[in-house]
């Protein structure tokens, strides 16, 4: 019974034994599956967006970048301080020259020109007094009747009391000057581009609280390259990128900075229709050269180094130096190094040079 028993227990571990080693290779074989899988993938070739160039012209062309500024524009304020009486214009409003635009409280000049007025009126009166003096003096000396002395104090008095009514006269003056800068009037045609939140602030003398812009014209200081200087002269044709409006070269100063190398250029816009924004950013564009046939990509395709990735024949990416530019809406116009049927990797970041790659064709 003992030896049935002890047969029956080696059988069941055998049985155990054999189910785990199964279990085992079953395992084994299903990884090296895997394995394989993952190799032949690995292999395959991917797909990756490919894009063909078009056809297209580049104009050679200067680039300006700068700011629309209003060709004239001022800051005006008081010429001494005060309280705010009066705001006649809004925000937007069109002004035109000598146009009150502000003026201050009149309280307090009223009493300056009161006061400066009887200042003047007592100096006045004072050389007065001082003249006859003078006359009955001289009339005395002449007689010996009076001291020498005396008639050239009296002289002396008259000028001191002059000097006094002219300085008097001068405050009055000044007094009526103030009146007078107490209205903010229009230097030139405009639009009102700031003004103060309405009567009753106090401003100081000078402080700027409205501003005003001509907006009918617009100019762009920039500077050019060295390089570039050739191909910008007076009274050349601005294109002005996103805007049916071009510009003139105003003036071109044919010296170079110290610091950045670069001439000065000012280029003169017409706005009359208001269909630019003052005080914008924009680029433009003097042409100065015949079209020339390029290609043209999405700029995504351009790498850093200024290379693209192409798909070759035998399905593996290589890399192309192009020479080009970026056009108006941000493509880029390929002069040399490209042909219609290469197909350019549309995204280089995705892949390297050398990878087995598949084609596929990129929405444009």
């Amino acid at each position: 019974m003992t030896l049935l028993l002890l047969a029956a227990c080696v059988l069941a571990i055998a049985a155990a034994i054999g189910i785990r080693m199964k279990s085992a290779l079953e395992v084994k074989a299903a990884l090296e599956t895997a394995r394989r899988e993952a190799a032949a993938a690995a292999t395959r070739p991917r797909d990756i967006a490919v894009v063909h160039a078009v056809a297209a012209q580049f104009v050679p062309s200067v680039v300006l970048t700068g700011t629309l500024e209003p060709i004239e524009s001022a800051d005006l304020g008081f010429e001494v301080g005060g309280r705010v009486a009066r705001v006649d214009v809004a925000l937007g409003d069109e002004v035109q020259p000598g146009q009150i635009l502000a003026t201050l409280d009149r309280a307090s000049v009223g009493a300056m020109q009161a006061s400066s007025a009887a200042g003047t009126q007592v100096a006045d009166a004072n050389v007065a007094l001082i003249r006859d003096r003078v006359e009955l003096l001289e009339q005395l000396a002449s007689s010996g009747a009076a001291a020498t002395r005396d008639l050239t104090s009296a002289r002396q008095q008259l000028t001191l009391a002059e000097a006094q009514l002219a300085q008097a006269r001068a405050g009055q003056r000044a007094t009526s000057t103030a009146s007078a800068d107490h209205a903010i009037r229009a230097p030139f045609a405009g639009v009102v581009t700031r003004v103060p939140a309405g009567p009753g602030g106090v401003v100081g003398p000078g402080l700027p609280i409205v501003r005003i812009e001509r907006l009918t014209s617009l100019r762009m200081r920039t500077t050019v390259a060295e390089a570039d200087l050739a191909g910008v002269r007076v009274g050349a044709t601005v294109r002005i990128e996103g805007a049916a409006v071009t510009g003139t070269v105003r003036s071109v100063v044919r010296s170079l900075d110290l610091q950045t190398r670069r001439a000065p250029v000012e280029v003169l816009v017409e706005n009359t229709d208001g269909a630019l924004v003052a005080n914008a950013l924009v680029r433009a564009h003097i042409d100065t050269g015949a079209p020339v046939p390029a290609l043209r990509v999405p700029s995504t395709t351009r790498r850093a180094d200024g290379t693209v990735l192409v798909v070759g024949a035998d399905g593996k990416v290589a890399s192309r130096p192009v020479v080009g530019v970026a056009d108006d809406v941000g493509d880029w116009l390929v002069t040399s190094g490209l042909t219609a049927a290469d197909s350019v990797v549309l995204r280089p970041g995705e892949v390297r040079e050398g990878d087995a790659v598949r084609a596929a064709a990129a929405a444009r």
